[in-house]
């Protein structure tokens, strides 16, 4: 697959028209860039990348849940996608760290 060179954020209307006009041709559910393990949606334009912004699209809009990412993306009618979870700790493994549980205290708990 050929490198795809980001383009800029877009907010939700744009991308909307992008995708009703048939330039999305893919999306990406990633981790951002400036490693702060929070989530962003990319779709592919042409040989570009568009990010999902505010609704001024201004700034990607970040998300601490794939639930709520995907749920923007399908308003914004993108329904398929690629996910990146390279990096990714879920919620309700950052509370079994927080609390002291490794692994093997989990399947003894049943967790």
């Amino acid at each position: 697959m050929a490198m795809r060179e980001p383009k800029g954020v877009v907010s939700p209307m744009t991308l909307r028209e992008l995708v009703d006009t048939g330039a999305v041709t893919g999306a990406v559910i990633r981790l951002d860039d400036d490693g702060q393990c929070l989530l962003v949606g990319v779709a592919l334009v042409g040989d570009g990348e568009r990010i999902l912004g505010t609704a001024r699209g201004t700034e990607p809009r970040y998300f601490t849940s794939i639930d709520g990412l995907v749920s923007a993306m399908q308003d914004c009618g993108i329904n398929e996608f690629k996910l990146d979870a390279r990096g990714f700790v879920s919620r309700g493994k950052k509370a079994s760290a927080r609390r002291g549980f490794g692994r093997s205290a989990q399947g003894k708990l049943g967790v």
